[in-house]
């Protein structure tokens, strides 16, 4: 049968640290709007552990990735491997990732590492026999951002383009918690508060936009402490997993159409809204025992599809490349050559008939939606059924924008200029969405069997 545990932990500096997100943000935090956190969902089946770490931060290098990894396997029964660590991609947290000019806070980095690893062993010590549910809500404050202009260019509100309403939410009980006694119409009536709750949305966390230079957990934290705040203090834990969001963001404007950053009571409100229909969901879903989880990764090579050499750096006259080909033009220096891949990882998880599938980086919603269509199509889920599956980003590392083969060809922000923000030498080349979505159906496979 299978046990779930949780942790909560505040991971917020104690001092200013610079902040990461946007490129002409380079000041040090000024303060705290909300605290940023962490969620620990640990699992167990009797053979097979794992554990889900959900934290307030833009992204986090895979060799931090492995550290917590290395951390949680000292203070815990999960191993390294089946550690899944999910950030929310707030743009008002510290700078931690290796990205842009801002300085990474090295002190805090160190302890962020050791806290995340303490924290899924105090996830493990908890653990409680549970059942689990799935469900489904809407939310509409999300849009797609890749507008493609008259003069070829690309970027803006595109309310035509792929976007994903869908709130998607698992349910944990107490294995001994009543089951529900009655109805509200059509709806069951819960007997008891759940254990843990996680929920998903496909929007990136950029309600606050750069004039904010306050810590915040952005939309996912403030849906966070709604649903929390819903139940018993201290009692339900509520964790974030990132959908796959790299071409969707808050739709918030100017009157002239374009994008703006929300005050904070539109933050509280857009929390609000989001926190109430998980908790509307929530409490709509009976939950059932599962027997088992499986979980397996791979590591898959991510190929540029241009790598510039020594005299093409030195050449560039744009003021905009000046820190991203100064770094570039170091590493040739230690190393002699650019690489021309890089490696990125794979999860799938496996709760009973639920699944979650994990990419690294900011992948765009339609790789999402080929991931889960696959699942389908396959026979490993079943919609009708009430399965759920979730292609989720963000993941164990953070490589930048994996973008589909259709998007490289359009061009715009997400492949032709971020991958100079991340530090990358290149754009990733379009067999990277075959490569991803390939891989997570053939590690499904696995995982089924298992």
């Amino acid at each position: 049968m299978l046990r779930v545990g949780t942790a909560a932990s505040t991971i917020t500096p104690e001092r200013p640290s610079y902040m990461q997100g946007y490129g002409n943000r380079m000041g040090k935090a000024t303060g705290t709007l909300d605290q940023l956190e962490a969620r620990v969902i640990a699992l167990d089946d009797g053979a097979t552990t794992a554990a889900l770490v959900s934290v307030d931060l833009l992204g986090i290098d895979a060799e931090s990735v492995a550290r917590i990894r290395e951390a949680a396997a000292q203070a815990s029964p999960i191993p390294a491997g089946n550690v899944m660590v999910l950030c929310s991609h707030t743009h008002a947290g510290p700078a931690i990732q290796t990205a842009g000019e801002v300085s990474v806070d090295r002190e805090y980095l160190g302890w962020l590492e050791r806290r995340l690893g303490e924290a899924v062993g105090e996830a493990a010590a908890t653990m409680v026999p549970a059942k689990v549910g799935a469900g489904e809500g809407w939310a509409d404050f999300n849009v797609n951002r890749r507008l493609r202009k008259p003069d070829g260019s690309v970027g803006g509100a595109n309310p035509a383009g792929a976007v994903d309403h869908r709130v998607r939410v698992l349910r944990f009980d107490r294995a001994d918690a009543p089951d529900a006694q009655g109805t509200l119409g059509d709806s069951v009536m819960p007997q008891a508060d759940p254990v843990a709750v996680l929920f998903s949305f496909a929007c990136h966390s950029t309600v606050l936009m750069s004039a904010n230079y306050r810590y915040s957990g952005d939309y996912p934290g403030a849906a966070r402490r709604f649903i929390e705040s819903a139940y018993a203090p201290g009692g339900t834990v509520a964790a974030f997993l990132p959908g796959c969001f790299g071409d969707a963001r808050p739709y918030l404007l100017n009157p002239d159409g374009g994008f703006r950053g929300a005050s904070d009571h539109e933050l509280t409100v857009l929390g609000r809204i989001l926190g109430s229909e998980v908790v509307g969901v929530v409490e709509r879903l009976e939950c059932e025992p599962v027997d088992d989880v499986a979980i397996a990764s791979r590591e898959v090579a991510l190929p540029y599809a241009h790598v510039p050499g020594e005299a093409e750096l030195r050449a560039s006259t744009d003021p905009a490349d000046k820190g991203w080909a100064r770094t570039l033009l170091e590493f040739i220096e230690r190393d002699d050559s650019l690489p021309d891949h890089e490696t990125g990882e794979i999860a799938v998880l496996r709760i009973g008939r639920h699944w979650m599938v994990t990419t690294p980086g900011e992948t765009l919603i339609e790789i999402g939606w080929s991931i889960e269509r696959g699942l389908v199509e396959l026979g490993l889920t079943d919609p009708e059924r009430d399965d759920m599956a979730l292609a989720l980003g963000y993941a164990n590392g953070n490589s930048g924008y994996l973008c589909t083969a259709s998007a490289m060809f359009e061009g715009g922000y997400e492949p032709d200029r971020a991958y100079k923000y991340y530090l990358r030498p290149g754009p990733f080349a379009p067999e990277i969405e075959p490569t991803l979505i390939q891989t997570a159906l053939d590690l499904a496979m696995t995982v089924q069997s298992c």
